[in-house]
Parts: structure tokens; C-alpha cells; sequence
């Protein structure tokens, strides 16, 4: 059987191996006339995986490794029994480490919100409720919207227009096209110009949540709003005005851990054994992820702490420079995709080994990593 892996899947090769002959592909790349005689096809966010890729194919088995499902034609893989899955949940506390590394660089943000602001989230799932479990561990107040959820499972839900209202706005909502409440740019400028002053904006979710345009007249409207960009319309491609305009802003990496990817890995590599009627056997793990080093974690005070933490697992910084080098880029586009591709190892915080020397410091290390 042969298998088609994107080639930006860590470990997929050792792990994969084990069901059948595996080729690795570029998954931004690939076409119909690529498939050959493939059964199986896993993939990440960047293909998408429609009749124009299938037709005429031999695939029997779709593989996302990634938590969303708006790149794959669910219809059409319904419609020619094509067995598909996604790993919902894989790369979410990855994202909520990102969130955590903004809130901890872009200046005052921490301070502000230990001192009683309000974290918004829009999307309450898998990200949008882990975010909130943490930083409501550290003591941060945070309301949500989710329309298709139940307010009376969740109490912190509110409408939109309150959950705008918020210091810090973290847009989480998996991208919909259709249906009673579609999240395809979902937010104009006119209701994104009545968050607070000096507010923060962060999309580490999709980035037709909401159309670029209403973003660069909120930047023109309300200079002091400052906006953490993760995502873009357009990708690979982005537009220059916007990302130059962005206090932090980077090439679509928040759930980009080490972790994330290789707990996607198993969860599709999961599901492939039973469809394939065996069991999954182990495979090799890479040294970084069976190896890790300890951190010693101390600070000054509370927000001091939670900065140092942040930082010596994941610092948003460094993603947002190597970023900022290829903004003015005649080939953007491919340099994008090379900054994912190359992208370094990250771990995430709560399978780091950290440590603490001072006790009282030992709580918020647990809400940290765990939310708890």
C-alpha cells in the first residue's frame, strides 16, 4: 500500500511506515496527477482535499494531522466512501502557548490583566476553552462566545458585543461558510473599533475569521488597538500593509509545537490502524521530544514569574522577528511556507520539565502548564 505524507509532518516517515510504502510530498503542491496510486493520503492545513485532487484516485483513506477540517470537502469524501479524520484538540495547549507568550510581550498586557482586565474568546472549543481554564488558574477574568454551545454548561458565555468589550480579544472559532451562525468573516471594523482602549487583538485561529480589510481600517480608526497576527487571508501569500502594521505577527506557527504535531501524528496513525483492521505498533521518537532538558523557573514577583516561565519554554518574539525578514520579500509567499518548513523545535509548556526553587511560586507553575 502506498501512503502519501505531507513533508512537513515530523516522524511521519518512521511512524507511517509500518502500514505500507511512504512518499513524501509537498503538501501546498499537490495535485491530482501526483496521487499516482496512492490508498492513502495524510495531510496537513495547506492541501485541500476535494474532488480535484481525488477524482479518479484510489485513495480510500484521508488523514489530517492538524485540528481543523475546512481544507477537506467532507461532502465529497462522504459521498465516495473515502474514510477521512482530523486530530481535533492536537496542537490546542500549543495555542494557548502562543496566546500566553503575547500576553507576556507585548508591554503592560500581563500587568493590566492580573490587575482585573478582561480576556475575550471567541471560539469555545478545544483552544478557546483551555485558554480560558489557564488563564482563569492565574486568576484572570475571561468571557466567551460560542453560539453553538449551551449557556447553562457554560457560564462565562455571553453575547459578542460583551465578549468585544474585553482588554485582550483571542479569536478561536474554526472557519464555517455556512449553517446559523458562519464565522467566515464573521467581525467587521465597526464592531471591532468599540473594544477598549489600548485593547489587543489576537487571531491565532483562521484568518478569514475576519476579512483583511476590516482589520486595516481598525488599524487606520484605532491606532491604539495593537494586533497579534497569526493568521492571514490568502496564505502562503499576505498583505505587506497589514503584517508591517502588527505589534507581533507571524507565519501561521502558534500550534506549531514539537508536541502538537507528533500527538497529531498519533491520533491519525490511530485511526489508520483500525480502519486497517491492525494495531499500531511504537515507532522512534525524536530525541528533542524524549529528551528534554529541565528549565529552572523563578522571578521577582507574580508577573515576573509568569513572563521568565513563558519565556524560557516559548518566546512569541523571535517567531515575530524571523517573520518581520520576509514581509518586504518579492517571493513572500514561498518564503512563508520556508519559515514553517524550517521551523525549530518548540516545545510546549506542559511537557516541559520545569521547576521551581521558591514554593509559592509552585501554583502558578501548575496553572501554567495545566490550567489547574
Amino acid at each position: 500500500m502506498k501512503i502519501l505524507v505531507d513533508e512537513n509532518i515530523p516522524a511521519a516517515v518512521a511512524c507511517f511506515s509500518q502500514f505500507g510504502e511512504v512518499q513524501q510530498v509537498n503538501g501546498r503542491q499537490l495535485t491530482k496527477d501526483s496521487i499516482g496510486d496512492a490508498e492513502v493520503l495524510i495531510v496537513r492545513s495547506v492541501t485541500k482535499v476535494n474532488e480535484n485532487l481525488l477524482a479518479g484516485s484510489g485513495v480510500r483513506f484521508v488523514g489530517s494531522t492538524t485540528i481543523g477540517t475546512d481544507h477537506l470537502d467532507l461532502s465529497y469524501l462522504h459521498a465516495n466512501d473515502i474514510h477521512y479524520c482530523n486530530a481535533p484538540g492536537s496542537n490546542a495547549e500549543s495555542v494557548v502557548d502562543y496566546v500566553l507568550s503575547v500576553i507576556c510581550r507585548i508591554d503592560n498586557v500581563l500587568d493590566r490583566l492580573l490587575a482585573g482586565a478582561t480576556v475575550g474568546i471567541v471560539g469555545y472549543g478545544n483552544v478557546g476553552r483551555r485558554l480560558g481554564r489557564r488563564l482563569s488558574a492565574l486568576g484572570i477574568t475571561c468571557r466567551a462566545y460560542d453560539p453553538l454551545l449551551d449557556q447553562s454548561q457554560f457560564p462565562e458565555l455571553c453575547s459578542l458585543e460583551e465578549v468585544i468589550d474585553s482588554d485582550l480579544l483571542c479569536l478561536h472559532a474554526p472557519l464555517t461558510r455556512d449553517g446559523p451562525f458562519p464565522s467566515y468573516h464573521m467581525m467587521s471594523a465597526d464592531q471591532l473599533c468599540a473594544m477598549p482602549k489600548n485593547a489587543v487583538l489576537v487571531n491565532a485561529g483562521r484568518g478569514e475569521v475576519v476579512a483583511t480589510e476590516d482589520l486595516q481600517q481598525l488599524i487606520a480608526r484605532r491606532p491604539d488597538i495593537q494586533l497579534a497576527l497569526d493568521v492571514w487571508e490568502g496564505e502562503p501569500d499576505f498583505p505587506v500593509a497589514l503584517a508591517s502594521a502588527c505589534r507581533i505577527a507571524t507565519p501561521h506557527i502558534a500550534g506549531y509545537s514539537a508536541d502538537g504535531k507528533l500527538t497529531g501524528l498519533n491520533m491519525v496513525a490511530s485511526e489508520l490502524a483500525a480502519f486497517l483492521g491492525v494495531q499500531l505498533a511504537s515507532f522512534d521518537k525524536p530525541d528533542y521530544v524524549t529528551h528534554a532538558a529541565p528549565i529552572y523557573c523563578d522571578g521577582n514577583d507574580v508577573a515576573d514569574f509568569i513572563r521568565r516561565t513563558v519565556a524560557s519554554v516559548y518566546d512569541v518574539e523571535e517567531d515575530n522577528l524571523r517573520f518581520r525578514a520576509i514581509i518586504q520579500s518579492s517571493a513572500r509567499g514561498e518564503a512563508f511556507d520556508l519559515l514553517r518548513k524550517s521551523y525549530p523545535v518548540r516545545r510546549e509548556l506542559a511537557f516541559s520539565d520545569l521547576t521551581v526553587g521558591n514554593a509559592k511560586f509552585l501554583s502558578l507553575l501548575n496553572a501554567l502548564q495545566s490550567g489547574k
